[in-house]
């Protein structure tokens, strides 16, 4: 069963869609999963990638949540107000809002982020308790605020200054609060915190977000837990456009979940 929710977060309503098994007896209790979206992206995601996904899980018999972080997708607000603190604020806010589901084992949640969504999930990870399992796709781990500011004019960094958004490619504005937090947590910094499993996936051949990301992330956390991985997908890009690599993903994703015999 697939079914529109939606909760709020600092008074603004997130839109999201719920996957429940079919076959789920109304006194069982299913591990669930939350999906973080990436950067401009929303939660259906590059060539539905989401929905693949969260179908494979759900089918598995996982509780799948999606939902548009606040300022994207269907979600209120507007994208030039985007931060990756508040980003975070809101993936708190789902992991409550998937928690209170009748259908929920609270004990087996974990996360799953796409790029950013894979920064937000390392970041909720590394201080929040309640997540049990992380699966990190082409996550944008590194510094990134050097790299947005990279090229920026005089002229733009008045405008921020002056409470102003800027443009930053193919329609997309944002403000000052982003830059000024985009490094507010740096993944690399903190994932040597994260004490549940993690699985790792990048593709050779993203031009977005470096492999090296990968490795570093896998460097910090591959002595926590024995069931840590790095999975390269060969050829991969930065959302697994290709068919095979998409499916792919999914296989090993599911593969993962599977060792850690959470159902």
């Amino acid at each position: 069963m697939i079914r529109s929710v939606s909760f709020r977060n600092k008074g603004q309503k997130i839109i999201g869609v719920l996957h429940v098994p079919d076959r789920l007896s109304t006194r069982e209790k299913a591990p669930g999963v939350v999906m973080f979206h990436g950067f401009t992206g929303h939660k259906a995601e590059a060539h539905r990638f989401f929905v693949q996904v969260a179908n494979a899980l759900c089918n598995e018999g996982y509780v799948v949540l999606r939902f548009d972080f606040r300022c994207s997708g269907d979600s209120e607000g507007e994208f030039e107000d985007m931060t990756v603190p508040g980003e975070v604020s809101d993936a708190k806010k789902s992991m409550t809002f998937l928690g209170r589901q009748k259908s929920i084992n609270r004990a087996r949640i974990g996360v799953i982020g796409l790029s950013m969504g894979g920064r937000v999930a390392s970041i909720l990870a590394s201080k929040d308790k309640r997540v049990k399992f992380v699966v990190l796709y082409s996550a944008a781990l590194s510094p990134l605020k050097k790299r947005f500011m990279q090229g920026m004019t005089e002229e733009a960094l008045k405008r921020l200054d002056r409470g102003e958004a800027i443009p930053i490619n193919n329609g997309w504005y944002l403000k000052k609060p982003f830059f000024a937090t985009a490094d507010k947590t740096v993944p690399l910094r903190v994932m040597h915190k994260i004490k549940t499993p993690v699985l790792i996936v990048h593709g050779d051949g993203d031009m977005v977000v470096p492999i090296d990301d990968a490795h570093k992330g896998y460097e910090a956390i591959k002595t926590n837990h024995p069931r840590n991985e790095l999975y390269i997908v060969k050829g991969g890009d930065h959302t697994f456009q290709k068919r095979e690599h998409t499916h792919e993903v999914s296989r090993k994703t599911l593969e993962w979940l599977r060792s850690l015999a959470l159902r």
